[in-house]
C-alpha cells in the first residue's frame, strides 16, 4: 500500500512537470510557425536603389583626387603657411625702402642778461630774446650689402635783439650726404637683413616641401577611402547575394516540408541563417555610409557643401598590377624625391646661413663712414656805424644791401646749392668686442643644430627605406594572398554547385549546404579585401617613393 502510495505521487508530479514543458512547446511551435510565415524578399542591388533617388555623383578616382586637391581644407590651411612665408620676405625687404620725414617748428626765448656782452636792449632790465622757425627734410635709405645712404636738408630762420649780430634776421640752410658701409662685420650677405632674407627665402621652401608633404599624404587617404567605399558596395553585394541564396534553400525546404521528405526543423535552422545573413547585409550597409561620409569630408570644402547631399558611387574597380621596378631603385626614388628629406636639407642650409652670420659677428666691426655738405647762410646784413661827423658816437646799424649775403631762403639756397661753402669728412669707426660670450654661444648653438639635423637626416632615410621595404614587400605578400583567395573563391563557388547536385540527390544535408554557402560569401568578401588591400599597397608603394603626386597635382592644390 505505501509503494502504490509513492507511485501514485511521483505520477502526479511528473504530469504536473509536463504539463508547462508543453505550454512552452506550443508556444515556441506558434512563434516558429509566425516566422515561416514571413514573406522574406531580398533587397534590390545598392547601385539599383540608389540610381532611383536621383542623387548619385558618379567618381573616379582620378576625380576624387582632383576634387580633395581643389576643396581639402588640410590642403588650404597648409597652403596659408607659404603665404605667410612670402609675406615675412615682403617684411624684411621694407628694410630697403627709402624713408622720408619732414620736421617743422618755431621757438622763441627770453633770457635776463648778465653782462653787458649780451648786447641785449632794453630798458631797466635787459632782456636777450631770440625767435626762429625752422624746416628739416630727411632721406634715409638703406642699400645692399649692409650700407646706409642718408641725405639731409635743413633750413631755419633765426632772430635776437643782440647788438652784435649783424645779421638779423639771419636764414641759415645745409645740404648733406652721408654715407655708411661696414667693411668687415655686417659686410654683403653678412648683413642682418641680408641673412633674414636668405632664411625667409629658405622657409618659403621649407614650406613648400611640407605643402607636398600634405598633399602626398591627402591623396594617398583619398585613394585608401575610395578603395575602402569599392570594398563596401561590393562587400553589400556579396552579403545580398549570399542571402538570396539562403531565401532559395530555404523555399526548398519548406516544399520539402510539405511534401513530407524534410523534417521541419531543416526550414527552421534556414530561417535562422536568413536572419543571421540579413544582419551582416544591414551591417555592410552601415560600412558603406561611413566610407562615403569619410570620402566626402575630405572632398568637400565645408560642412554645407552640395557633395553632402548626394550619394558617391565609384567607378573605378581594383586592376591588379605588376611593380616594374626592383627594390633598389625604389629606395633611390624615395631618398631622392621625398620632401621630407628635402625639408631637412633646406634647415641645414638654413643653419649654416646662421653659423656663417654669427662667425662675423664675433669679428671687430670696422665701418667706413663719408660726408659731403654744403652751407648757406643769408638774412637782413647790417652794417655798424661809429662815427658821426668825425666824432666818436653812439653806434647805429644800418642795412647793408651791398653785402652779397643779403636775402632770404632763396639766397641762402644759391648759395648751398652752388657749393659755395662746401664741407666734407672720411672716417673709419673700429669697434673691438671683448669676449663677448653671447656670440659664442650663438655660434656653439648653431654646431650643435648641425649636428642634430644630421643625425635628423639620418633617421628619417632610415625611416624611409624601412617604409619602402614594407611597401614593396607588402605588394608580393598581397599578391600571393589575392591568388590564394581567388582559387578558394572558386572552389568554394565549384563545392557549393557540386553539394547542391548531391542534396537535390538525397546525398547531402540542408545543414551542409548552408556551411558551404556561407563558406562561397566568405571566400568572395577575402578575394575582393585582398584586390582592396593590393590595391592600397600600391598607393603605399607610390606615396613612399614619391610616384603617387605629379606637379600638375601640386599646382591644383596650390590654387587653392
Amino acid at each position: 500500500m505505501k509503494n502504490k502510495t509513492i507511485q501514485l505521487v511521483l505520477l502526479i508530479n511528473l504530469i504536473l512537470f509536463l504539463i508547462p514543458l508543453s505550454g512552452q512547446e506550443i508556444e515556441s511551435k506558434n512563434k516558429i510557425d509566425s516566422i515561416r510565415s514571413w514573406n522574406i524578399q531580398v533587397p534590390e542591388s545598392y547601385l539599383e536603389r540608389i540610381e532611383k533617388t536621383g542623387t548619385v555623383l558618379e567618381l573616379s578616382l582620378r576625380e576624387s583626387v582632383r576634387k580633395a586637391l581643389s576643396n581639402n581644407l588640410e590642403i588650404a590651411i597648409e597652403n596659408f603657411n607659404g603665404n605667410l612665408s612670402y609675406q615675412q620676405i615682403v617684411k624684411t625687404s621694407g628694410f630697403y625702402d627709402p624713408g622720408l620725414s619732414f620736421t617743422m617748428g618755431y621757438n622763441a626765448r627770453e633770457n635776463p642778461t648778465t653782462s653787458i656782452l649780451d648786447g641785449a636792449r632794453g630798458g631797466e632790465l635787459s632782456v636777450l630774446s631770440s625767435n626762429g622757425f625752422s624746416f628739416d627734410t630727411n632721406l634715409n635709405q638703406n642699400v645692399k650689402g649692409g650700407g646706409a645712404l642718408r641725405l639731409l636738408w635743413s633750413n631755419g630762420r633765426n632772430f635776437t635783439n643782440s647788438f652784435f649780430f649783424n645779421v638779423n634776421p639771419s636764414f641759415n640752410t645745409n645740404f648733406d650726404v652721408s654715407f655708411t658701409q661696414p667693411l668687415w662685420r655686417g659686410f654683403g650677405r653678412n648683413s642682418a637683413t641680408e641673412r633674414q632674407l636668405i632664411i625667409s627665402n629658405l622657409d618659403i621652401k621649407i614650406n613648400d616641401a611640407q605643402f607636398k608633404q600634405r598633399v602626398v599624404e591627402i591623396i594617398q587617404r583619398v585613394q585608401n577611402q575610395y578603395w575602402e567605399l569599392v570594398y563596401a558596395i561590393e562587400n553589400f553585394e556579396t552579403q545580398r547575394k549570399s542571402l538570396g541564396l539562403a531565401v532559395v534553400q530555404d523555399r526548398n525546404n519548406q516544399k520539402r516540408v510539405e511534401i513530407g521528405v524534410m523534417a521541419p526543423i531543416e526550414v527552421t535552422s534556414s530561417q535562422a541563417e536568413i536572419a543571421s545573413r540579413e544582419q551582416s547585409l544591414i551591417q555592410s550597409e552601415v560600412q558603406i555610409i561611413n566610407a562615403q561620409n569619410e570620402l566626402k569630408r575630405l572632398l568637400s570644402p565645408d560642412p554645407m557643401a552640395s557633395i553632402w547631399d548626394l550619394t558617391l558611387i565609384p567607378i573605378d574597380r581594383p586592376q591588379i598590377r605588376d611593380v616594374t621596378i626592383s627594390l633598389k631603385e625604389a629606395i633611390g626614388m624615395s631618398v631622392e624625391n621625398r620632401p621630407e628629406l628635402e625639408r631637412i636639407r633646406l634647415q641645414i642650409e638654413q643653419n649654416g646661413v646662421n653659423r656663417r652670420f654669427y662667425k662675423k659677428e664675433g669679428k671687430p666691426k670696422v665701418d667706413l663712414r663719408a660726408n659731403f655738405g654744403s652751407l648757406g647762410n643769408s638774412g637782413r646784413v647790417l652794417k655798424t656805424l661809429y662815427m658821426e661827423d668825425g666824432i666818436f658816437g653812439i653806434p647805429t646799424q644800418t642795412p647793408d644791401l651791398e653785402d652779397p649775403r643779403y636775402g632770404n631762403f632763396g639766397t641762402a639756397w644759391n648759395q648751398a646749392f652752388a657749393f659755395d661753402f662746401v664741407n666734407w669728412g672720411l672716417y673709419v669707426d673700429v669697434t673691438i668686442p671683448l669676449r663677448n660670450r653671447s656670440n659664442k654661444s650663438d655660434v656653439t648653438t648653431t654646431k650643435i643644430r648641425e649636428n642634430q639635423l644630421k643625425n635628423e637626416m639620418r633617421n628619417q632615410k632610415q625611416i624611409i627605406v624601412v617604409e619602402v621595404r614594407n611597401a614593396y614587400e607588402t605588394i608580393a605578400t598581397r599578391k600571393k594572398s589575392l591568388e590564394a583567395a581567388r582559387a578558394a573563391s572558386l572552389l568554394a563557388h565549384e563545392q557549393l554547385n557540386g553539394e547542391n547536385k548531391r542534396f537535390e540527390a538525397g546525398l547531402s544535408t540542408n545543414f551542409e549546404i548552408l556551411r558551404l554557402q556561407r563558406d562561397l560569401a566568405e571566400s568572395q568578401v577575402r578575394e575582393l579585401r585582398n584586390e582592396v588591400d593590393y590595391e592600397l599597397a600600391l598607393a603605399s608603394l607610390q606615396k613612399a617613393i614619391y610616384t603617387i603626386v605629379n606637379e600638375n597635382d601640386i599646382v591644383l592644390a596650390r590654387q587653392n
